[in-house]
């Protein structure tokens, strides 16, 4: 093509055809950029955590609840529900973060002990 002569038709021919093939290119260069926007978006609002503080709350409960008896518990499992029967002052000030402080009346790690919960 090169040294062939072109009249003006065909150099504004030329032209026109550049021009679509960029509004082509662009057009999907959008549409491109709105689904990462939107997938970032969507991702935001429903993979991160709608209310977690970094900082936790720990409020202690007055009346500071019942934890379960560690003989209900073996192994591990048991030594922990028995710490928590024995210093519950330390763990109701520890925040919880295994994401069952969004219930209402969880308060704090103890809280954890009160049922199975703190099992799995």
């Amino acid at each position: 093509m090169k040294g062939e002569k072109v009249g003006k038709k065909g150099r504004r021919d030329r032209k026109q055809n550049r021009e679509k093939i960029k509004t082509k290119t662009f057009a999907k260069l959008w549409l491109v950029g709105i689904a990462l926007a939107g997938s970032l978006l969507f991702g935001l609002i429903f993979f991160f955590p709608k209310s977690e503080p970094w900082g936790l709350p720990a409020i202690p409960g007055n009346p500071r609840p019942e934890t379960l008896s560690p003989l209900r518990f073996t192994g591990q499992v048991a030594t922990a529900y028995q710490i928590a029967r024995e210093v519950p002052e330390l763990l109701e000030r520890m925040p919880c973060y295994c994401g069952c402080y969004v219930k209402p009346g969880h308060r704090n790690n103890l809280d954890c002990y009160t049922d199975r919960h703190a099992v799995g």
